[in-house]
């Protein structure tokens, strides 16, 4: 019986194993920047800067990990204007990478001036999260794909629901860094993009 159960943890801890190991990709860290843009053009611009963990599977075609989709979604909580009451702002936005090579990458995405200024935001959003897919496949999350203030799963569900909804009206405003006038900016450290309008 002991010789049973032996195996039985055996089997368990290697088919966590396999599972760790088809991780292909993972969220490393967000972060949040104000940052100006290029050639001289006025205010500033929210960069969120999503790195992301490559590692190509053994039997992957090529040393990397093709057709990472990054999706990202935002939520701002606002002031509150004289005698109303807080509101917030949801921003969804998404790339997809035709390749990664093994080890860290950025994916960037901008919020123009314009929202920065009406908001008034000055840093990072109080809840985000990041999922990724490989080939339309999704990824488990890592703990640092969402806010502290998403640690919680029934609280990230509930986000996810709530301000995927609500961020569809603003669909088209956070951008990637293709769409954007840093197009050019982080020229050794920026992947190559897959673009909806070539497809």
């Amino acid at each position: 019986m002991l010789r049973f159960f032996q195996l039985l943890v055996l089997a368990s801890a290697v088919q966590a194993a396999v599972l760790v190991r088809a991780q292909e990709v993972e969220v490393a860290n967000v972060r949040f920047t104000m940052v100006r843009a290029p050639l001289g053009s006025g205010g500033n611009w929210l960069e969120a800067d999503v790195q992301i963990m490559a590692r190509p599977l053994p039997d992957a075609p090529g040393p990397m990990v093709s057709r990472v989709r990054v999706n990202v979604l935002v939520g701002f909580e606002l002031p509150a204007p004289t005698g109303g009451e807080r509101r917030f702002e949801h921003y969804r936005a998404e790339a997809e990478c035709a390749a990664l090579e093994p080890g860290r990458t950025s994916v960037r995405f901008y919020l123009p001036p314009e929202m920065v200024k009406r908001d008034r935001i000055r840093g990072a959003p109080r809840f985000w999260g990041v999922e990724l897919a490989v080939a339309g496949r999704a990824m488990a999350p890592s703990t640092a794909a969402y806010s502290s203030t998403l640690a919680a799963p029934e609280v990230r569900r509930s986000f996810i629901a709530v301000a995927g909804a609500d961020a569809a009206r603003n669909d088209g405003i956070l951008l990637p860094q293709y769409l954007t006038p840093f197009i050019y900016e982080y020229p050794r450290a920026t992947p190559s993009f897959v673009r909806p309008a070539a497809r």
